[in-house]
């Protein structure tokens, strides 16, 4: 099943995804390029809640829930790590961009090989 359709299956609240212009001018205004499923997750749902902690997308209205808001300056940003979740549970999570690896806050190895894997270890503890 697909990542956008689990999340739907899944989560709470969903928003309403975005153009795919708005992704293009956070990777340009980042200078990244994003990973395909975490643009997926972008253009047709831009937020989600996993049993009520948000997945970070591109809101700057409200910069808590904001990718750009939560990663310019930041140091973790400097060394390749994009912040996408935080939960009381987990911690802060990080994506690499560059790999697609999902990563804790002590940023050893990936928890997961991608953003989809991760979603899906998320949803599995849960159940």
């Amino acid at each position: 099943m697909r990542l956008v359709e689990r999340l739907k299956e899944h989560s709470e609240e969903l928003g309403k995804g975005v153009h795919k212009k708005l992704v293009r001018d956070l990777e340009a205004r980042l200078d990244i390029t994003l990973p395909e499923d975490f643009k997926e997750y972008l253009y047709e749902l831009n937020y989600a809640a996993i049993f009520g902690d948000p997945i970070y997308g591109i809101n700057p209205d409200d910069e808590m829930f904001d990718i750009y808001s939560q990663n310019k300056s930041k140091e973790h940003f400097r060394y390749g790590f994009l912040e996408i979740f935080a939960n009381d549970i987990d911690g802060t999570i990080y994506i690499r961009p560059d790999t697609g690896a999902v990563y804790n806050s002590d940023f050893g190895e990936p928890i997961a090989k991608s953003f989809t894997e991760f979603v899906e270890i998320l949803l599995r503890q849960g159940s």
